[in-house]
């Protein structure tokens, strides 16, 4: 890629100048200005209608055939959680992108992006994943995912009730070396969110849920457990494509869920925004079942757009961290980090089934497709299953600031800092489980009881 052409990725710049204008209160008086200002900047390299549009996506709304940013009935539009598909394409960017270059279609693993009769990229929902690999390969912005900051931003400035934030366990390091959790936590606090909680807490939660669901459903040499724990991308392949294999998955919600239901189970009038690595978090909060327990999913990349547009530097902050999670709940923002965390808390609750407990885990959608295919056949020896779209886990998503490797490395580094090792050690769990359940044991988590039922999710 050269760089004219990562030059004309405007989105950074767009995102930028919609949060602030947003912030400020002036987004729909400004919104023509902003076009008009990015059009100017980038001249003679965009139209301004992929301006417009590029606007449009960073409000959550879909790209039109128009030079103007909004159309009729776009506010009603802006006033809730960006629609579906939230992975959208801007094909009057395609004209800057050479046929020799074109990577989205090269990359995307299941065949979703193709070219009309205009030789303008389209994309097939029906096969597309939403896991955003494609987002990274095209530097013209005629790929991209639809923001739902601007009424996030709204509800912030009004302070009309409190405001969650659930960070999920990829955010160690990502928003810089001198940032550390404490300082994030006080930036969003200083954003206007009443707390900040660590998304690993619920997968302490959910671990623990997946043990026992393991004890149940692995009975014999031929029975296995399909995780569902991180990744939508993963639940969405098995059902497009094996659904013969959709009586194996847990029936576990994913740590992202379980804390916006548990936080709502115990303040009603609050809202849980999702900050993640992951772009697929989007669709996933929209979906039957589990729509209504996250109000708002914004990637690292979008959330470090706010800090900048509201002056806050997260490495000024005071240091003040409210640390909750495992070792076992951290771990999940890498490959492997579910295993690890169940294979370890079985062996401390169930030990005698510990003993047969065979992982196995792969990341990327062609090698998830590899084992499933293998998984089907019956040749196949683990009996726990764990899959990832993205390279690396979840640190690989399209929303991450660091690369992969690194995010690796800080998510190691802060789930060894933990108080806990494992989630049957934590005190945080047992707290909320006995909040919930007034129980002083560990409250049923399989099965039909009130805590399994509020962190299980319902598969087709």
């Amino acid at each position: 890629m050269t760089a004219q052409s990562a030059a004309l990725n405007i989105r950074p710049r767009i995102l930028y100048q919609v949060a602030k204008a947003a912030w400020e209160g002036k987004l729909f008086e400004r919104r023509e200005d902003i076009c008009r200002l990015v059009h100017a900047e980038f001249a003679d390299r965009v139209t301004r209608r992929q301006v417009a549009n590029q606007i449009r996506i960073a409000m959550g709304l879909d790209p039109h055939d128009s030079d103007t940013v909004i159309g009729d009935h776009d506010a009603e539009a802006l006033m809730g959680m960006a629609s579906e598909p939230f992975v959208v394409a801007n094909p009057d960017a395609c004209k800057h992108c050479d046929a020799g270059d074109r990577n989205c279609q090269r990359i995307c693993p299941v065949g979703a992006i193709s070219r009309d009769e205009f030789d303008r990229v389209k994309i097939d929902h029906e096969k597309c994943l939403g896991e955003g690999d494609c987002l990274e390969a095209c530097s013209f912005g005629a790929l991209a995912e639809k923001s739902a900051f601007v009424p996030l931003i709204e509800i912030l400035r009004e302070k009309s009730g409190p405001v969650y934030a659930s960070v999920a366990p990829a955010f160690a390091g990502q928003f810089g070396p001198a940032v550390t959790p404490g300082k994030l936590r006080s930036a969003l606090l200083k954003v206007g969110f009443a707390e900040m909680v660590e998304t690993a807490l619920y997968a302490d939660l959910i671990t623990m849920k997946e043990c026992f669901e393991y004890d149940e459903h692995v009975q014999t040499e031929k029975d296995f457990l399909i995780t569902s724990c991180c990744c939508p991308v993963w639940i969405k392949l098995i059902e497009n494509r094996f659904p013969e294999l959709l009586a194996h998955i847990s029936p576990s919600v994913s740590p992202m869920v379980a804390s916006a239901r548990v936080i709502k189970a115990f303040d009603p009038d609050a809202k849980v925004v999702f900050i993640g690595p992951c772009v697929a978090k989007k669709s996933e909060a929209v979906l039957p079942g589990l729509k209504g327990a996250v109000d708002f999913v914004l990637t690292f990349q979008e959330l470090a757009a706010i800090f900048e547009a509201t002056g806050i530097d997260p490495a000024d902050q005071p240091d003040e961290e409210n640390a909750q999670a495992s070792w076992g709940g951290r771990v999940y923002g890498r490959t492997g980090g579910v295993s690890a965390a169940v294979a370890a808390t079985l062996a401390k609750l169930i030990p005698r089934r510990a003993e047969k407990f065979a992982a196995r885990q792969v990341d990327g959608i062609p090698d998830c497709q590899k084992m499933l295919e293998e998984l089907k056949g019956g040749g196949f020896a683990a009996n726990f299953v764990e899959g990832m779209a993205c390279k690396g886990g979840c640190v690989g998503g399209p929303g991450r600031i660091l690369p992969p490797e690194e995010g690796t490395r800080q998510v190691n580094d802060y789930s060894a800092a933990a108080a806990s090792h494992i989630p049957a050690e934590n005190p945080q769990v047992y707290a909320i489980l006995a909040r919930l359940s007034h129980e002083a044991d560990i409250p049923t988590l399989t099965g039909e009881g009130p805590i399994a039922t509020l962190l299980a999710r319902k598969l087709d």
